[in-house]
């Protein structure tokens, strides 16, 4: 069993048409510690995607029944929702280059729990690592003017804010 971290704010919808595997992997991901959502095809996925903006990744299997299989649902998805990462996961196939799109990653099943939460964990890294990199930084001491302050007549600067004292 997999060792509890606090992956809480994670939320990884689980795209699975096998209710046992779908089961086992929820399983994992709960045990882990990530909040996890099911859906039994990529039309339920789909649907979950529309009316959930918490999903931040979405682990699917390939081959599934109806019009779309795991791969185009990652397709859609990267499409639609580029900020959603996705994991295509299959027994049957391993994807030959182009099949996925970018971005995407590929498991191989059957997977053991520590793989499948370290390629969870290496996408929240990759994610922290991504806003860290790119999140803006303005340099203490900067004027600038926003809609307030100019309204009131007024510059505002950039600055640290003390912590408040809490004793």
């Amino acid at each position: 069993m997999a060792s509890k971290v606090d992956n809480g704010p994670v939320a990884i919808l689980v795209v699975e048409d096998d209710v046992l595997v779908r089961m086992i992997a929820s399983d994992i991901l709960v045990d882990a510690g990530f909040r996890v959502i099911e859906a039994h095809d990529a039309q339920e996925a789909l649907a979950l995607l529309e009316a959930r903006a918490d999903v931040q990744i979405v682990f699917t299997d390939w081959n599934m029944p109806g019009q779309i299989d795991g791969v185009g649902l990652a397709r859609v998805v990267r499409r639609r929702s580029p900020s959603v990462h996705v994991i295509v996961a299959s027994g049957k196939m391993l994807p030959n280059p182009g099949d996925l799109p970018a971005g995407v990653r590929f498991i191989s099943k059957p997977y053991r729990p520590s793989a499948l939460i370290g390629e969870i964990k290496a996408i929240v890294q990759g994610s922290a690592d991504e806003v860290a990199q790119g999140a803006p930084v303005l340099p203490e001491g900067v004027a600038m003017r926003s809609p307030v302050m100019a309204e009131i007549g007024g510059i505002g600067i950039a600055a640290a804010q003390p912590e408040p004292d809490k004793t």
